[in-house]
């Protein structure tokens, strides 16, 4: 950042001082040229920069929106130096570092707790969690003690701090409930962290999930943001195995698995308008069947709208919740005190189904998804790919010819074929046992049923 920044500087004092007119008699031409020439290079010098810097922070730390508002709001400081008065190509970096680690707007700047903000890429209401397009900032800034009260479907008031382990003694020590192994799966960028406070899916979940809303793009944010990658930056699918155990209180309802809550930033925003549940039956995984609710639900008016209903990728296809410490608060806010009085259902070793001891995973490999639906090696980079006007999947009349991809890439063509889905459920299963042939495939190991029942859970809480 420092080099960079120096570069910068010097970049607009060799602008300031040496740039002539190109167009002006009084200049020499030639000189003129040559100082263009080198004003070019060094801005050239400085976007290179800007782009290293950007990507190495981004590999050497678990999350990259946080960097990305550091490296934005300490560009937007120097820029505003007496050194940087110009509008430079500095100020324009930094402006979109900063939008991009934003990834749209917030309640705060949309000034819309409560009520629906028609065309905005994120939402600030009690729908927004069941649909899990929150504004980054939605607990924070509606969900307040002194915000308007919100009504969870059975009366009970949303909770944000309850003391855990409140309820149920057994809680405290490990249940009867069966041990279970499978995987889960994470659409993710070439960023690394833990999936403590994530969500994941099933093979048939997250593929749905990159299906409706990641390929259709060549932009990373629902707003635009950089051209040349999927939206979010999503690479690869990483693949855990999962190990778990329900707690006595969720077992004795005949359930191992609780809601499936959205996670935003690390963060549990709730499931059906509620985040209570912790607290009544302990740091439980939570699983949903895509189609059944919180979300997605057909059919809806949001799946007519938004065009995913009918869904066809049949009852295996499943999203899940992995609550680690501190779930209550985004990632960069899990205070010391905040993860003792929330320790999170992650543990070493055999989950025993106490409350601070429900799951535990091991990594098991990851797909390129460039390699997988045959971008690479055909096109040199996934960047190569949009800019020959290419896509991966057309969900818009505006882009083309709908339900196919453009430029030979078929993987994704044909959406509501249940056919076809089950074969893409079938290649990236192969893709894995191919690439890691020691480890049993999905279809070795198959997920339990996703047993969560919403009237028994909700019951008394």
């Amino acid at each position: 950042v420092t080099i960079a920044l120096k570069v910068n500087r010097a970049c607009v004092e060799l602008r300031s001082k040496l740039l002539c007119n190109p167009l002006s008699r009084k200049s020499h031409k030639m000189v003129c040229r040559q100082q263009v020439l080198v004003w070019l290079i060094m801005v050239s010098l400085r976007t290179a920069l800007m782009h290293a810097v950007e990507s190495a922070c981004f590999s050497a730390v678990d999350n990259q929106d946080m960097v990305a508002s550091v490296i934005g709001e300490e560009l937007l400081l120097q820029s505003n130096n007496t050194h940087f008065k110009e509008l430079s190509l500095l100020q324009i970096a930094a402006s979109e570092v900063a939008e991009e680690a934003l990834t749209g707007p917030t309640c705060s700047s949309l000034k819309s707790c409560h009520t629906y903000k028609a065309g905005a890429p994120c939402q600030c209401n009690s729908e927004c969690s069941k649909h899990e397009n929150c504004c980054p900032d939605f607990a924070a800034t509606c969900m307040t003690s002194d915000s308007h009260s919100h009504h969870t479907p059975h009366g009970s008031r949303v909770q944000h701090h309850s003391a855990p382990f409140a309820g149920d003694a057994s809680l405290h020590g490990p249940s009867k409930a069966p041990l279970l192994t499978f995987y889960v799966y994470r659409a993710q960028s070439d960023s690394n962290y833990p999936p403590y406070n994530t969500n994941a899916a099933s093979l048939g979940g997250v593929l749905w999930y990159l299906h409706n809303e990641i390929v259709p793009y060549c932009y990373t944010t629902p707003s635009g943001g950089k051209f040349g990658f999927r939206r979010y930056y999503k690479t690869r699918i990483i693949r855990y195995k999962i190990t778990m155990r329900a707690t006595t209180p969720l077992y004795r309802k005949g359930m191992n698995f609780g809601v499936r809550m959205a996670f935003d930033a690390g963060k549990n925003t709730g499931a059906y308008g509620m985040t209570k549940g912790f607290e009544n039956y302990g740091y439980f995984v939570g699983c949903n069947i895509l189609g059944h609710g919180p979300y997605p639900t057909c059919p809806s008016a949001q799946g007519t709208k938004e065009g995913f209903c009918p869904m066809r990728y049949g009852e295996a296809a499943a999203w899940y919740s992995l609550p680690g410490e501190c779930p209550s608060q985004a990632f960069f806010s899990k205070s010391p005190s905040c993860k003792k009085q929330e320790p999170g259902g992650f543990c070493a070793g055999t989950p025993t189904g106490a409350s601070d001891c429900t799951w535990n995973y091991e990594k098991a490999g990851e797909i390129n998804i460039d390699e997988l639906v045959g971008i690479t090696p055909r096109f040199k980079s996934h960047y190569a790919f949009c800019k020959q006007g290419c896509l991966e999947y057309v969900k818009f009349s505006a882009q083309g010819k709908k339900d196919v991809g453009k430029c030979g890439i078929h993987f994704w063509d044909h959406e509501r074929d249940a056919v076809k889905n089950q074969w893409r459920i079938r290649k990236l299963d192969e893709a894995f046992k191919k690439k890691y042939p020691h480890l049993p495939s999905d279809k070795e190991m198959p997920a339990p049923k996703c047993d969560f029942d919403k009237d028994k859970f909700y019951d008394g809480i």
